[in-house]
């Protein structure tokens, strides 16, 4: 378990690492069709295409980054309702259902990428092919992290460690707020 926790984590480097530099090469284009656009009077064909698709690359592995950790906007208005012996077994059937319907995006994703149908841009000239990868490869490390996540809480029920999903959900404070003794609101205020 220890190899494919370390294999996970660096797969998440790996993503963060990419995701953040999409976002920078995106930025850059941007300003750079601002620039030529507005001071030059021209434009660039092709940035508005590149921009496009790095964006569809940062979607898929920034949300695989956020899988890795849990932390995607969700609401967790239901599991603070029941009672705690019953939150368990909801995480954990959440988080096998969030796998499984990655899986299925990923399977799909790959039978689309490995299917007929690929077109070379006319203004960049890169195939679409490359594109379409970014649904199968966000979508499976997606899968595989909603899969570690939910072995992870498997593993906190079986130990008993019921504090974790007694405070599921609860916004985390930061050093600088611990420190100053700034405490979470209470849930229902």
């Amino acid at each position: 378990m220890k190899q494919l926790d370390r294999l996970l984590e660096v797969l998440d480097a790996l993503a963060r690492w990419v995701a953040m530099a999409l976002a920078t090469i995106i930025i850059a284009i941007l300003f750079v069709q601002i620039f030529y656009r507005y001071v030059l009077n021209t434009s660039i064909v092709w940035s508005e295409e590149v921009a496009t698709w790095c964006l569809v690359w940062l979607v898929f592995l920034g949300s695989a980054a956020i899988m890795r950790r849990w932390e995607h906007v969700h609401i967790p208005m239901l599991i603070r309702r029941l009672p705690l012996g019953a939150r368990p077994g909801v995480i954990i059937f959440a988080k096998l259902a969030t796998c499984l319907a990655v899986t299925l995006v990923a399977y799909y994703g790959l039978r689309w990428v490995l299917g007929p149908g690929h077109i070379s841009s006319q203004t960049s000239g890169i195939s679409t092919h490359w594109i379409k990868l970014a649904v199968p490869i966000g979508a499976g490390l997606m899968a595989l992290f909603a899969l570690r996540g939910a072995l992870e809480d498997v593993g906190r029920w079986r130990r008993g460690e019921m504090e974790y999903f007694r405070t599921y959900g609860d916004l985390e404070l930061g050093d600088a707020d611990a420190q100053a003794g700034v405490r979470a609101a209470p849930p229902g205020t």
